[in-house]
């Protein structure tokens, strides 16, 4: 029995169709029948029934398909574990992020714990803050690090930062010591501001800006990389976590602008996972000897 027969049964049993199966699959309809009948000799059963053009699955054909679809499974997961024995890996790490992440000082962080631990496989997933619990109780991934705390009582939270924010704008091409003084009611009276693209502090902020300055427009954005690229292009400004801005900061393209009369939140980052698992306690406690941002 060949690996590529079970294939061809798979997608022979969805479509039913030797035509669009040859077509999809770039062989002849002969070459596709010739399979499925060596399969079927492999198997000593039919698994399908000719009824004029049409073919259907036979009983024995319908029940075969998730023994097919395990078998597949398992061959994949030998090739997996086969190859990552040959790049030297003996455990694996799947770790969650949130975008806000991305834009910071974190991959660094990745980069220096795969080089002390070569014999660990990292998996890496970005998705919004709001998804990440769920993908930890789904045991889809061993860690993620998120903007929110988790809600789950039987789940780990470590704080790993609090960051605190401000309001960004794209440098002026000023220097420090002939520069105008910025007012920050007036940038905010007479530009976009990016809002929502943190999970958290934006409801009480956007409340504070309404109160404090008579006119403004707020546009919604749905992820800060996205935020920071705008108020680089000069389209506005916003309120961004300073660990997503300091290295445009660094390099003279952003400036952030102090705001005495608001009392900003901070932007923390938080560890969640199920586990008492040693692999992922140790990566959290190897987090925090950094600054993650």
């Amino acid at each position: 029995m060949e690996l590529k027969w079970l294939r061809t049964f798979l997608l022979t049993a969805k479509l039913q169709n030797y035509r669009k199966v040859a077509e999809s699959l770039h062989m002849t309809q002969p070459a596709i029948s010739s399979q499925i009948k060596l399969l079927e000799q492999s198997l000593g059963a039919s698994l399908f029934r000719k009824e004029g053009r049409r073919i259907t699955l036979t009983s024995f054909g319908r029940s075969f398909i998730p023994e097919a679809q395990s078998l597949i499974a398992h061959y994949e997961d030998m090739m997996h574990r086969t190859s990552r024995m040959q790049q030297g890996y003996n455990s694996s790490l799947s770790i969650a992020i949130t975008p806000l992440l991305v834009d910071s000082v974190f991959p660094a962080i990745l980069r220096k714990f795969a080089e002390d631990h070569p014999e660990v496989e990292l998996e890496i997933t970005v998705a919004e803050s709001f998804d990440l619990q769920e993908l930890v109780e789904d045991a889809k991934v061993d860690v993620a690090l998120s903007c929110l705390k988790s809600t789950a009582v039987h789940m780990s939270c470590v704080n790993l930062v609090d960051e605190p924010i401000s309001l960004v704008i794209a440098h002026d091409g000023w220097d420090t010591e002939t520069a105008p003084v910025l007012d920050p009611v007036e940038i905010m009276a007479t530009s976009i501001i990016f809002t929502d693209h943190h999970p958290s502090y934006w409801p009480s902020l956007k409340q504070q800006i309404k109160d404090n300055v008579s006119s403004y427009r707020f546009v919604k954005v749905s992820q800060s990389h996205a935020a920071k690229r705008f108020i680089l292009e000069g389209m506005g400004v916003s309120f961004l976590p300073l660990f997503t801005a300091r290295r445009e900061i660094q390099e003279g393209r952003l400036l952030p602008v102090e705001t005495p009369f608001l009392e900003l939140p901070t932007s923390s980052i938080f560890a969640l996972f199920n586990s008492d698992d040693q692999k992922i306690s140790g990566f959290v406690d190897y987090l925090r000897r950094f600054k993650v941002t």
